[in-house]
């Protein structure tokens, strides 16, 4: 589910921690993937303070020695499995352009995208909190949440732009769904109101027909 061209996709993947890493291993079934995944656990379980190498190799059954050849530190860790949630998006994205052609459908599994199970699940929305605060007062964080966002109202825009056929028209939009995506999104992780998963993804979509109403 990135929101990145693929040119921004790789140059995230390109990006080495060490010489034992890159971030293409984290689309593989893999000894780094599995160590990603134990630290979304452990984040979620214990938030960025309490998070430890050693929390992390007990969840994933690996040693720490193991977990210090791929990644190094546990910042690198932590960064790793912000990125895993954003390739995630990267490629849900990428398989929405190729197989839906009509817009307000793209625009519509774009939604779903940003609620799908992995999202919401109780580790990932809770690494997504920490991932937006970390970004705060973290350089490389930010960037990354920078580039998220960017692409995200890029693609948003893009099948707006089909619908509206005009470019500022498009923008704008773009920008008003993404804010209520997010929107609900965090009532949803935080207040339970929508408490259904499905009951977030129809308030959203109610708000793609005002915003299409407006602008068309």
């Amino acid at each position: 589910m990135l929101l990145m061209g693929s040119k921004g996709a790789e140059g995230l993947s390109d990006r080495k921690f060490s010489k034992r890493f890159t971030f293409k291993e984290l689309q593989e079934e893999s000894t780094p993937q599995k160590i990603v995944y134990a630290t979304l656990q452990e984040i979620a379980a214990n938030g960025l303070s309490g998070t430890t190498t050693k929390g992390i190799s007990e969840r994933a059954d690996l040693s720490t020695g193991i977990i210090h050849h791929y990644f190094d530190t546990k910042d690198n860790l932590i960064y790793a499995a912000y990125v895993y949630l954003v390739l995630d998006l990267h490629q849900c994205t990428l398989d929405i352009f190729k197989h839906e052609s009509d817009p307000k459908v793209r625009l519509q599994a774009l939604i779903r995208m940003s609620f799908a199970t992995v999202h919401v699940s109780s580790e990932a929305r809770d690494v997504w909190v920490h991932f937006w605060a970390d970004a705060i007062h973290n350089e490389r964080v930010n960037r990354l949440l920078n580039i998220y966002y960017r692409r995200y109202r890029s693609n948003l825009a893009n099948a707006f732009r089909s619908l509206l056929h005009d470019t500022k028209k498009s923008r704008e939009a773009a920008q008003l769904l993404l804010a209520n995506i997010h929107g609900v999104w965090f009532t949803h992780r935080f207040s339970n109101s929508p408490r259904e998963r499905e009951r977030a993804i129809e308030l959203v979509e109610k708000q793609l027909d005002m915003v299409l109403a407006t602008y068309s």
